[in-house]
């Protein structure tokens, strides 16, 4: 069991459906995305998708890996999708007052 505090570059959101950016440059890996599906805000807003890649996040005990990331130029917020994070690295969240665990 490893605990981190809260990265203030990504921010954990328990409903997101996916990963999202707007920094391509968080993506090691990336395609330009051919599909017309947008991402929508809490608002409704309709954003178009640019890239899908993926990444990892280097932590002093282990990486944690992040599959099918979303660029989307017009974000504002860089959001880890609490359901693909765990899925991503076969592992579970438990959330506290002041960070969060990721358990394998």
């Amino acid at each position: 069991m490893s605990s981190y505090g809260i990265n203030t570059n990504w921010y954990v959101d328990s409903g997101a459906t996916n990963h999202v950016t707007s920094e391509l440059e968080k993506l090691t890996i990336h395609d330009k995305y051919g599909g017309h599906d947008q991402v929508h805000s809490a608002s409704g807003v309709g954003m178009e998708i640019d890239h899908i890649g993926s990444s990892i996040l280097h932590t002093p005990s282990s990486d944690i890996h992040l599959n099918k990331i979303l660029h989307v130029p017009k974000a504002t917020k860089n959001l880890l999708s609490v359901h693909r994070l765990a899925c991503d690295n076969n592992a579970f969240l438990e959330f506290h007052p002041s960070y969060f665990s990721i358990m394998e």
